[in-house]
């Protein structure tokens, strides 16, 4: 009689982590959550920052938006850290072979008035 409880103990157990298996086996084979890379990138940028990567997105359009997916796996894989300023993301594309273009002026200041360098050189020209 104590074998046949034992070997009835005995299958119970075998039985139970077969169906801890399956369970674990149905567990993995779900579907992870898809990772939106993109909103990952964006919750990295600081505000000077998204302005910089708004006016890469102007003017490459959809590598630029690809280049921040990729940033974005970085960030979520804990390869990447902290926050991108707007220097960051111009080094970034600078790197790729991607500059960006920056709207530059030069001004004037004397006496309280502001002029731009255009300006000047205008009414030197008269």
């Amino acid at each position: 009689m104590v074998v046949v409880e034992r070997d009835i103990e005995l299958i119970k157990r075998r039985m139970l982590l077969e169906m801890q298996r399956k369970m674990l086996a149905r567990e993995a084979k779900k579907p992870a959550e898809a990772v939106d890379y993109y909103s990952v990138f964006l919750e990295h940028l600081t505000e000077d920052g998204r302005e910089m990567f708004n006016r890469a997105v102007e003017q490459y359009g959809e590598v630029a938006r690809k280049v921040a997916v990729k940033i974005g796996q970085l960030y979520h894989s804990g390869r990447l850290s902290g926050s991108l300023d707007a220097s960051a993301v111009y080094w970034v594309f600078q790197e790729i072979g991607l500059p960006i273009r920056i709207e530059t002026r030069i001004v004037y200041k004397k006496g309280g008035e502001v002029k731009s360098i255009s300006d000047m050189l205008k009414e030197e020209e008269e």
